[in-house]
């Protein structure tokens, strides 16, 4: 028999992509957590977060004090609510990677040597000051996408061996270290499926799925005490999560779901098929009597996106978990907390036109950073576009009004980019149309019209967007967006003198122009060419090498 609520739902924010949610905005993001009903809220924190005895962990970051993490903590607990630690314990801790003090037990990439003292020594201290600043005794020991786990220095020390055992040594010994220092560890579970099952995470067909669990029976003890999560944000299908749930099972009956929030593929939120996605999971979950499942908030290649842009999907999860408070009609809930409709906020999801339902595209941020002279992604430019995010931009503004609501930053923020791409998004075509062509007077309607009014948007949006930022996180991260679109902003002044130049005779050519443009050459990340995804910033903005 199916179970009809969730016993508990959380939600969890990154704070390790640049982006450290500031005290005063996670204070206030706890209590509309507690108005929804969550039961609890995680801080992702790679290296962002003080550790006693390790000066350059989160170093110039923007690290949460253990001061502010226990302040955090008490506001939590006096609206009812845990504040729990997500961490990492093997992979993922990439922003340390090169500091003398950490480099000789980095196995390969962003992983951790296993087996190493040293290794140890510094999960040591993370967890003794975890279990020191959070009440909770409930801590996410991450362990997720360590790919390459074995395959580095610890192959050169050690040989080839057998991966799961290695990754099974490791974890028994973070095990141990989480019981010394009086905590229950939960982990992400997509590593035991990838090295069982040619790098997969759970199996789709019966054969297969047949194979996968009779691994699991034969290599795999879960320590005991230890909490499987089972993440996935990808489908909409309900049967696709009970699939790959009852292969969770066969390892352990501890287990409990992540889903997602989407605000981790650039500007712009996915609300519409993050609450199809949710919907799917959560119904599966019931279906299966799993009872816990957290929100998590992913801020991937710099969280530009608000965390307030996903608030809809948070009070969707909690409507479908039954978690919802009984204070009224649930409908009015969301405006009463936020002072927002739900059409407002779905309206945030316009800069990434098609974007609804099952499909998704990240075409606001590939637009942006999309090279005017290059054109590596033309092809990829919606019909009739300028007028598309005109009209988003009209509507985004008049969400906002008079301009003085909680939230109208946010909003502020979407519309000044639909603003900027309504002249960005096709501008490198209609160059390289005008080039090509010989049409001087589109060329200099370009250079003496357009461009200086796009670099006029384009500063509005970046002052939104720092608006926004500033209102969230702590300042350290924000450097990055400004060297982005700093860099943005700089290119456009060099394609008008480029132009300038040009139409003066003293260029004769503009060589970027005189190319043939191909179809996006790169593999996409999206599920096909008509819902494009690539959240990769130095991919965007050009072909050749920002860094080796």
């Amino acid at each position: 028999m199916s179970i009809q609520k969730l016993r508990e739902l959380g939600v969890m924010i990154d704070c390790s992509r640049n982006a450290v949610v500031k005290l005063s905005a996670l204070k206030d993001f706890i209590k509309i957590c507690a108005d929804f009903g969550y039961d609890y809220v995680g801080l992702y924190t790679e290296d962002t977060f003080e550790v006693t005895d390790e000066p350059y962990f989160g170093y110039q970051r923007g690290r949460y004090t253990q001061a502010e993490i226990r302040e955090a903590d008490e506001y939590a607990k006096s609206l009812g609510l845990e504040l729990r630690p997500y961490i990492q314990t093997l992979a993922h801790i990439n922003q340390i990677v090169d500091y003398a003090d950490y480099i000789d037990y980095i196995d390969l990439e962003d992983i951790l040597l296993a087996g190493d003292p040293r290794t140890e020594r510094l999960l040591d201290h993370i967890l003794s000051t975890v279990s020191k600043t959070y009440s909770t005794r409930k801590v996410n020991i991450g362990m997720d996408e360590a790919h390459m786990v074995g395959l580095g220095k610890y192959l050169d020390l050690h040989g080839y061996q057998n991966r799961v055992e290695i990754l099974l040594q490791h974890l028994d010994m973070v095990v141990k270290l989480c019981k010394k220092h009086g905590l229950q560890p939960q982990m992400w579970s997509d590593m035991f499926f990838r090295l069982l099952s040619q790098g997969g995470y759970g199996a789709e067909d019966e054969e297969s799925a047949k194979k996968l669990t009779e691994s699991f029976a034969k290599e795999v003890k879960i320590p005991e005490g230890l909490e499987l999560v089972y993440w996935d944000y990808y489908s909409t299908a309900p049967d696709h999560y009970k699939r790959i749930l009852a292969q969770h099972k066969v390892m352990t009956d501890n287990i409990s779901f992540a889903g997602g929030a989407w605000r981790w593929m650039g500007f712009t939120p996915y609300n519409d098929y993050s609450i199809h996605a949710t919907q799917a999971a959560i119904n599966a979950c019931l279906e299966m009597d799993v009872d816990s499942c957290v929100m998590t908030m992913w801020g991937d290649d710099g969280a530009e996106c608000s965390m307030y842009a996903v608030l809809l999907v948070l009070y969707e999860a909690a409507r479908l978990g039954g978690k919802l408070p009984d204070k009224g009609a649930p409908e009015e809930l969301f405006e009463n907390v936020t002072g927002y409709t739900t059409e407002d906020f779905m309206l945030l999801d316009i800069a990434n036109p098609g974007s609804r339902g099952e499909k998704r595209n990240q075409l606001s941020k590939i637009l942006l950073f999309n090279d005017p002279l290059l054109g590596i992604y033309d092809s990829l430019v919606p019909y009739a576009v300028s007028d598309y995010y005109n009209r988003a931009a009209d509507k985004l503004f008049a969400v906002m009004k008079n301009g003085s609501r909680r939230f109208d930053q946010v909003f502020e923020m979407q519309a000044q980019l639909c603003s900027v791409l309504s002249l960005k998004a096709d501008l490198g075509i209609r160059l390289r149309d005008a080039y090509q062509n010989r049409k001087t007077d589109t060329l200099t309607d370009i250079c003496n019209n357009v461009i200086p009014e796009l670099i006029k948007r384009l500063d509005a949006f970046y002052e939104a967007f720092k608006s926004q930022w500033m209102l969230e996180n702590k300042s350290f991260g924000f450097e990055v967006q400004t060297i982005r679109i700093g860099g943005l902003k700089q290119r456009l002044i060099d394609i008008q003198s480029y132009l300038e130049d040009y139409l003066s005779g003293k260029l004769q050519i503009i060589e970027e122009l005189e190319t043939k443009a191909l179809p996006v050459g790169y593999a996409l990340h999206g599920e096909s060419i008509d819902s494009p995804e690539y959240n990769r910033y130095q991919k965007l903005a050009t072909t050749s090498r920002l860094t080796w």
